[in-house]
């Protein structure tokens, strides 16, 4: 089949002035208006909820308990862990199947940690370093995961 542009033309003008746009036109009129006089209904636009029965006393109490010394003895592992990893890594001969068993300790460590760092208050200045240690942590897992000291 051969395509002359000039019969493209003549096909996109009968559409043009077909008659649905007007029908289609006046359909969604009608059902705008039948809308808007449903909605000026005062009995279907007021919703009323329902009674509130026995709601039962919900404590929030998000954070346990804490042990002091405990969080100090998982704050001291931590932060040794991390300094046994810095050594390791400036060690030359050490290799990267060496470092490996500290970063997953690193990596769970950093889980260890963060309830207890959630629980301590913005002006406790020991948030502010477990909080740098802790981006330490993660970064440098990140970082031998990926490859970069390949």
């Amino acid at each position: 089949m051969k395509i002359i542009p000039y019969e493209i033309l003549k096909n996109t003008e009968h559409q043009k002035t077909g008659t649905n746009k007007q029908t289609t036109g006046d359909m969604f009129r009608e059902i705008l208006q039948e809308t808007i006089i449903k909605s000026t209904n005062p009995e279907e636009r007021t919703m009323t909820s329902p009674p509130v029965q026995n709601i039962s006393n919900i404590q929030f109490n998000s954070i346990p308990n804490i042990n002091k010394t405990q969080n100090v003895e998982q704050v001291e592992h931590f932060l040794n862990v991390l300094d046994v990893y810095n050594k390791k890594l400036g060690d030359p001969t050490s290799t990267l199947k060496d470092i490996y068993p500290l970063v997953t300790t690193m990596e769970s460590e950093t889980d260890k940690i963060l309830p207890f760092l959630d629980s301590l208050s913005d002006e406790d200045e020991l948030k502010d370093v477990l909080n740098r240690a802790v981006i330490t942590a993660t970064v440098e897992a990140i970082k031998f995961n990926r490859g970069d000291y390949l």
